[in-house]
This record gives C-alpha cells, structure tokens and sequence, in this order.
C-alpha cells in the first residue's frame, strides 16, 4: 500500500506543476524569476507582467495596469505556484524553490516550456 500513496502522490505533485504551468502569466513568472539573481517583490514582478501583457515600456504602463497584475499575482498566480512548490516567498520577496530548480523547465532541451521558441528569437532580432 505505501507504493501506491507514494505513486499517488507524485501525480498529484505533477498534476499541481501541470496546473500551474497551464497559463502564461505564471510562466513568464517563472521566467522571470529564473532570470534574475535576486528574489523580486511582488511589486517588481505586477510591472514585468503588464509590461509584458502591455507591450509598453515600464514608465508609460498605466498605474492600474500594474495594480491589477498585482492583484491577479497575489490572488491567483502565486498561490498557484506555491501549491506547486515552484515559488517561495520571504519576507517581501518571492524565488524560486529548489524544487523548480531541479525540474526541466530551464534546460535548454525544455526551454519552450516557461518561454516559448519564439520569444527567443524575438529577442535575438532586439
């Protein structure tokens, strides 16, 4: 019986990432955490998000462009991600954990996964 709980835990661990991955807003959170050295605030993560969503440069981003993705990241895309034990947050800021450190979501084989082929070569043509 404990090789079934043990199995039957891991799906519902994978069935969590697999949720979480499901939309782009938490993967480019993931990505942008990756990217970055340093945990980012919440704050810092609502204007990468409408920046994104936005196609605009940080300082021409609405104010309630940015409070809105705040809200949608506090209220939806972080406990999201903690629930898939990807994001961890400390104090007023939020890292990655090792555990999505340890998946293949940054692997170059699995890039597309958090970041899609295209926007890599967008940004090779930037």
């Amino acid at each position: 019986m404990a090789k079934r709980d043990r199995s039957d835990r891991i799906l519902t661990d994978w069935d969590r990432v697999f949720d979480a991955l499901a939309d782009p807003s938490r993967r480019y959170v993931l990505e942008y955490l990756h990217d970055r050295s340093e945990p980012a605030s919440v704050w810092d993560l609502a204007v990468a998000l409408a920046v994104r969503t936005t196609d605009l440069p940080p300082d021409e981003v609405d104010l309630q462009v940015v409070e809105q993705a705040e809200v949608g990241i506090v209220h939806v895309h972080l406990p999201k991600l903690q629930a898939a034990d990807l994001v961890e947050s400390a104090g007023d800021g939020v890292s990655l954990t090792e555990h999505a450190e340890t998946l293949p979501l940054f692997t170059p084989a699995y890039r597309g996964v958090v970041r899609p082929v295209g926007d890599e070569e967008e940004r090779r043509e930037l």
